[in-house]
């Protein structure tokens, strides 16, 4: 990946952070004194999964950076 679109993508990934934090708190407590919905459980399962694999996809990133030499 180009440099460019890293930093797009950790800009946009700090925004939606920023956004569903109150909720991840939220469902996090909820979670924590066992009163999440069926449906609250599925949500914060699906937040859980993706912060994984957005985890993943950073971890690749910075291991495997594209040199500023390639160009496309």
């Amino acid at each position: 990946m180009k440099r460019q679109t890293l930093r797009k993508l950790t800009v946009a990934f700090k925004a939606v952070e920023k956004d569903v934090s109150p909720r991840v708190a939220e469902l996090a407590a909820k979670s924590s004194t066992g009163q999440l919905s069926e449906e609250e459980q599925a949500e914060y399962a699906r937040i859980v999964q993706l912060n994984a694999l957005l985890s993943l996809l950073k971890l690749q990133t910075q291991a495997h950076p594209t040199p500023l030499s390639v160009a496309r």
